[in-house]
């Protein structure tokens, strides 16, 4: 097998990749507002980014494999960081709100603040930890397998190739 039958076409990627990032920003933004509405971290969640973005992404490369497995898990590592940075970011900056003091944290996460952020977050519990690898591997799996039984965009299987 040649690495032209692995990797997509340039234009299906990069398609797969703006669809998954529109999808990621959609569902990081559904999210923000579930939390903003209960006033909790509402980590379950999370695996449903990994299953939007793996959508968006076969959404626009138009078929599942190899490929669009990893473009899902890639963009769903940074939808899950960056969505779960905001997150955490909120709910601390209210804690520190109603407990009478202040606090700032960067609205646009610098490197180190992110990583603070998240390892405050991932230090919470095994919930957001546990829920963000669950995304990976449901963006890996749909981004794999597809989303239909009959889906006319299935790769074809190894022992049909000519």
């Amino acid at each position: 097998m040649s690495d032209i039958d692995v990797l997509p076409p340039a234009p299906a990627l990069h398609r797969g990749v703006l669809f998954g990032v529109g999808a990621g920003i959609v569902g990081g933004v559904v999210w923000f507002l579930v939390v903003l509405g209960t006033t909790s971290m509402t980590t379950y969640l999370i695996p449903a980014l990994g299953v939007g973005v793996a959508y968006g992404v076969h959404r626009g490369m138009h078929r599942p494999g190899r490929g669009a497995a990893v473009v899902s898990v890639i963009v769903t590592a940074v939808t899950v960081a960056l969505s779960l940075y905001y997150v955490e970011r909120h709910l601390v900056v209210n804690w520190f709100t109603d407990s009478g003091d202040s606090t700032s944290i960067p609205l646009v996460p610098y490197l180190d603040w992110m990583v603070e952020v998240l390892r405050h977050a991932f230090h919470k519990g095994p919930a957001p930890a546990l829920y963000s690898v669950l995304a990976l591997v449901a963006g890996g799996w749909f981004g794999f397998n597809g989303f239909a039984l009959n889906d006319n965009d299935r790769r074809t299987p190894p022992t049909r190739r000519r």
